[in-house]
């Protein structure tokens, strides 16, 4: 009797975990909603698709999305969606990187967190498929502060920038970053954030391409030294740094 009982529980418990996982289920599928939605022709047929973001709100008076995934309903019927990583507000726009003739989808989804960091994607579907076109990695800059209240930055197209941080010396003297004659403490890097901005922008070769934005910022997140501008065009399969300039929130010292 008690095997027959067991095996009783058992059945039940298996049915309750298969109830209530397909329950979770239909409630998540309940729980979307398109955030953002157009008709553009991205296949390459000439006819117009129907491309969304869809979303799942983390709570109902939230502005986060915890599941978000793009949606496309091809002229013929087919639909194809790919998974996105969480975000806010999710932005879509449509450009021709890989100069094919059709335009892809590009979506930019800000994170929130601190410095306003984004997650962005590029997406082509000729033909029907989904194809990852990546999108530009962040620019790589180094940088360190030096002896006499001076910082350093080494950046792609650039000549080595010196920047007086002098203005700041009270502060950096106060945290610990440097003693009151100058001398550096430690050896310490400046922080470089990813992109808080990637917008599509006209390329002189006539087609689009990407315009990122980065923050180099010093003691801490907040002590901004200077904004990064990189402009990127897809070539050959792949994303191309073709140019950067720099705005700097301090002095420039141009005689290091």
């Amino acid at each position: 009797m008690s095997g027959n009982l067991l095996k009783l529980l058992t059945i039940v418990l298996c049915v309750s975990i298969g109830y209530n996982s397909a329950a979770a289920q239909e409630n998540s599928k309940s729980d979307e909603q398109t955030v953002v939605t157009n008709k553009h022709d991205v296949t390459g047929d000439g006819k117009l698709d129907s491309v969304s973001i869809e979303g799942v709100l983390y709570e109902s008076e939230s502005l986060f999305l915890k599941k978000i995934k793009l949606v496309v309903k091809v002229a013929k019927g087919k639909k194809i969606e790919v998974p996105l990583d969480a975000g806010y507000e999710p932005k879509l726009e449509f450009a021709d990187f890989n100069r094919d003739g059709v335009d892809d989808v590009f979506i930019t989804i800000p994170t929130g967190s601190s410095g306003g960091i984004i997650n962005s994607y590029a997406y082509t579907f000729t033909g029907e498929k989904a194809v990852d076109l990546t999108v530009p990695p962040p620019v790589e800059i180094n940088g360190q502060f030096l002896d006499n209240y001076k910082v350093n930055l080494s950046i792609p197209f650039q000549k080595t920038l010196f920047l007086d941080v002098s203005e700041r010396k009270k502060d950096y003297e106060r945290i610990g970053l440097y003693q009151p004659n100058g001398k550096l403490n430690e050896p310490t890097e400046v922080m470089v954030d990813p992109y808080s901005l990637l917008r599509i922008f006209d390329s002189k070769n006539s087609g689009k391409g990407l315009r990122g934005t980065q923050r180099v910022s010093g003691a801490y997140h907040a002590d901004a030294l200077a904004d990064v501008y990189s402009e990127w065009e897809y070539q050959d399969g792949k994303w191309e740094l073709v140019g950067t300039r720099t705005k700097t929130h301090i002095e420039k010292n141009s005689k290091e």
